[in-house]
């Protein structure tokens, strides 16, 4: 109210309020002080705005719309010379990426001075088929110097590794890095568990269509999106269908097409003194023994590669634990088969010299390795460990040979599982509801697939893996992926 001047609000947003004050000429330096104080910033208004403000505000929108067209011609030009010129901009963009990752190499490196000049020295691993090419592409380069060191044990310690397997394979490869990547002197087990998850998954979850359906969805996404998980359900896919044949089943119909082999649910064996049982139980154990022969064979020959004594000749899955299981499924064969079982003392000795092998492997590695045979504990003290050992040995051997029967079990149970589903949808009656048909089917192939896949994972880490593999290494990175890992975060 003291102050000479009118104020006259304009517009508001969010951020200011705009207004003018009209003062005479001798009230105006108290009245800008004062709005100064209460933070008004003064627009000033130039020369250049002419007339009246609705002209002056159309003339400036005919110049922003002026200046819009041409930052458009100008967005457009750019867009024509990036289209003419961007595989040359690409090339280039990769040419200095690649100049300044090489250039970065040097944080990895000694620094050495000799006559004013630097010199940088890297150690590293490098695939031998690499080590070829780099030597002939810097053999003309007289400031780079290569050293290829063969006795890489002595001096670098333990080599990473890189799984190289066919393409069919590679998925698998995802199982293996699970578990732990083999190290330098191990065998790569990935063709290994390609083979046996697929072919003990199809045993497991035998069906035509199911099998048909999780071969072609697992391609189709393994194709697109490259998921591992996808590839490996289209192997089991493919060997599910096989047994699909084999077991006569399609969509859990067992009346649209003959089975090659036999009808899981249905089929037994007699067998001694066990009476009858159904067939696939008795091949699945078979199987199962098998694998476990093969996987201490696999044994043999990685402990054999890191030349160690013991686990090759005397551990439970080297030569005596070998010959000890093997000449057990002998006699069990020749049993259960009706042929003439070898005489008493020839079993004592095919069941008793390895186990004494077993017993006393670390003495006898010991006494072929020339080393103290001094005891840490009592011969009594070692005699009891031993014998709880060799009884824990024999009932590993027993559990992990009887583990193998879930096999047989989830295929019976898929079996039965679609004769629910069927008898659900009314099939026996002769008017059958398709729609809990392909429900039915959809969630066995769901479900038990999933629950398949974990149990056949499982023998593949506790039965097999566990007899033959470690898993130690550490993955082969090279420096020019870790770059670029880099770089695209």
């Amino acid at each position: 109210d003291d102050l000479d001047a009118i104020y006259v609000e304009g517009d508001r947003d969010d951020t200011y309020v705009y207004g003018a004050y009209f003062v005479s000429p001798g009230e105006a330096p108290k009245a800008d002080a004062i709005f100064r104080s209460l933070h008004f910033e003064r627009i000033t208004l130039t020369d250049e705005y002419k007339g009246t403000p609705s002209q002056a505000y159309r003339a400036l929108s005919r110049e922003i719309d002026k200046s819009q067209k041409e930052i458009e011609a100008l967005n457009q030009q750019i867009a024509d010379f990036l289209t003419k010129q961007g595989p040359q901009l690409v090339a280039a963009q990769k040419r200095l990426q690649e100049l300044s990752n090489n250039f970065d190499v040097r944080k990895m490196a000694a620094r050495m001075e000799e006559n004013k000049e630097d010199y940088y020295i890297l150690c590293g691993w490098m695939a031998e088929d690499d080590v070829e090419k780099f030597t002939e592409e810097i053999k003309n380069d007289d400031k780079v110097f290569v050293v290829v060191e063969e006795e890489r044990d002595k001096y670098f310690g333990e080599p990473p590794t890189k799984l190289e397997n066919p393409k069919l394979f590679k998925p698998f490869e995802m199982y293996v890095q699970m578990y732990g990547l083999p190290a330098h002197n191990e065998m790569d087990p990935t063709i290994f568990v390609a083979l046996t998850y697929s072919f003990i998954f199809g045993a497991m979850f035998g069906d035509v269509g199911q099998g048909l359906l999780l071969l072609i969805g697992g391609g189709l996404l393994y194709h697109f999106k490259k998921i591992p998980l996808a590839g490996i359900v289209s192997c089991a896919g493919f060997f599910s269908t096989i047994f699909g044949f084999l077991f006569g089943s399609i969509f859990g119909f067992e009346d649209i097409i003959q089975p090659l082999w036999l009808r899981p649910i249905d089929h037994m064996t007699t067998l001694p003194f066990i009476g009858k049982l159904n067939t696939v139980f008795i091949v699945a154990v078979a199987f199962g023994m098998g694998v476990i022969i093969f996987a201490m064979i696999l044994h043999i020959i990685n402990a054999a590669r890191s030349h160690d004594v013991e686990a090759t000749w005397f551990d439970i899955n080297g030569v005596a634990g070998l010959v000890f299981y093997a000449s057990i499924v002998a006699v069990i064969v020749l049993f259960m088969t009706g042929h003439k079982t070898p005489a008493g003392w020839v079993l004592a000795i095919m069941f008793g010299i390895p186990l004494l092998l077993i017993l006393f492997r670390e003495p006898l590695t010991k006494k072929i390795e020339k080393k103290s045979n001094k005891m840490e504990e009592s011969k009594a003290m070692f005699l009891i460990q031993g014998f709880f050992e060799l009884f824990e040995t024999l009932l590993s051997y027993f559990s992990n040979t009887l583990s193998f029967v879930r096999i047989g079990a989830f295929a019976v149970s898929h079996a039965a599982m679609m004769e629910v589903v069927l008898m659900l949808a009314g099939v026996e009656e002769g008017n059958p509801n398709w729609i809990v048909i392909v429900l039915g089917n959809l969630f066995v192939c769901g479900m038990e697939g999933l629950i398949v896949g974990i149990q056949v994972l499982r023998l593949e880490y506790y039965e097999m893996f566990s007899r033959f593999y470690s898993g130690s290494g550490h993955a082969f990175s090279p420096y020019t992926q870790k770059t670029e890992s880099n770089s695209k975060k």
